[in-house]
């Protein structure tokens, strides 16, 4: 009955917000359900009869989620995973709201579930993961965890709480962890980890054991098991997580090469990771940026033709000099700055010589300005508060 009586407020509540703030008001409901019935969470995903998969590091976990997800799915398994920002302990009993009964209960087979590193740690104690799957360690989001090594030492945890796990191997600090019996490593070629394109990754001047990969990220794609997996993401890091989503789904069904194959080649993302949407008959790409490295990445991968160009620097920017450890110098023109940190921002691309149109710290007015401007591939690089509160006046679904 308690768990029958927190759904329903909860379902209801997320029914009334979302009335109210249209494409929003999911995570309110999560957090009143979680504090009403606490053992809901496990009650849940513990049932489902192939078990929990985590996703988790710094950085990849939604895209490695979502490709996980369509690989078992092309599989005919019926997976519940939780929306990409929704990645901390409301998140999951929202999703639970969204896709459960009135008692919460859940009709599919396995969850795959995106976890922040910083609650993956309570999530693995409660439901024992079956797999959980590592992505990377960066030198970010200091303002959160100060030194890299706190990250490590939650993964750690995770893993020690996990009968098996699928990691990226060229990372050492991923490299270096006391690791289940159970372990596949995914990892580049010896050409492509010489390439000025690889990845790096948060220091670490231990000794790097070496790994025996499964799976290896090839130009263009991953091979794996003597077969070859075609690719339509662009940057190796992109690929890393196809190769890590790719050997996940190896160990949870009999991989069917030709169905893997059409997953890893659609050109479907997650949302915000280089999203197309339509907006008053418009289209607009999006791109989330979440700290340093993400946004330097995003400004790398542009390729100068995106006209008009957003740069939105929101609220959850807690330390904005961070700003001036990314390189803008690609960029010659932008034509609106916004979000909360929208001065911050625009001092940063002005000192890198940066022509800046406008600066509209109002994100409603800033994104109105924006679908009126003219242009053929109309770009948004935006922080997490600034994409929610983006969406939100699009009336676009989280």
């Amino acid at each position: 009955m308690r768990y029958l009586l927190a759904v329903s407020l909860g379902k209801s509540l997320r029914y009334l917000l979302r009335l109210i703030r249209r494409g929003g008001g999911s995570a309110l409901p999560g957090l009143i359900v979680s504090k009403l019935a606490p053992g809901l969470l496990s009650r849940t995903l513990t049932k489902l009869p192939m078990g929990v998969v985590l996703v988790s590091g710094s950085a990849g976990k939604s895209s490695t989620t979502q490709t996980l997800v369509r690989l078992l799915e092309a599989h005919g398994i019926r997976v519940f995973t939780n929306p990409s920002t929704a990645n901390i302990r409301q998140g999951y009993y929202s999703a639970i709201l969204e896709s459960g009964d009135l008692f919460g209960r859940l009709e599919f087979d396995i969850a795959v579930i995106e976890a922040d590193e910083g609650h993956g740690v309570s999530l693995a104690r409660e439901v024992k993961p079956r797999l959980v799957v590592l992505t990377n360690v960066l030198s970010d989001q200091l303002d959160r965890f100060n030194d890299p090594s706190y990250v490590v030492a939650m993964l750690q945890s995770i893993v020690d709480l996990s009968a098996a796990a699928v990691i990226n191997a060229d990372d050492p600090n991923l490299a270096q962890l006391a690791l289940p019996e159970q372990t596949h490593a995914a990892g580049l070629s010896e050409e492509l980890l010489l390439s000025k394109e690889a990845p790096s990754y948060a220091f670490n001047f231990k000794p790097t054991p070496e790994l025996v990969r499964s799976a290896r990220v090839v130009s263009g794609g991953v091979e794996m098991a003597g077969s070859a997996f075609p690719s339509s993401s662009g940057s190796l890091e992109h690929l890393m997580n196809d190769a890590l989503a790719l050997l996940a789904a190896s160990q949870l069904v009999e991989l069917q090469v030709e169905r893997a194959r059409e997953v890893l080649s659609s050109p479907e993302r997650v949302f915000a990771r280089n999203e197309r949407v339509v907006i008053q008959d418009r289209e607009v790409t999006l791109r989330l940026v979440q700290n340093p490295t993400s946004f330097q990445l995003n400004i790398d991968e542009l390729s100068g033709s995106e006209t008009p160009l957003m740069l939105m620097a929101g609220s959850d920017i807690h330390d904005p000099s961070w700003l001036w450890t990314v390189d803008f110098s690609k960029l010659q023109k932008v034509d609106i700055v916004s979000g909360s940190n929208a001065y911050d921002l625009a001092l940063r691309l002005d000192f890198a010589g940066v022509d800046i149109n406008d600066v509209e710290p109002d994100i409603a007015a800033a994104t109105d300005k924006f679908l009126a401007l003219s242009g053929d591939h109309a770009t948004i690089l935006f922080s997490a508060d600034a994409m929610r509160r983006t969406r939100r006046h699009w009336g676009l679904a989280k």
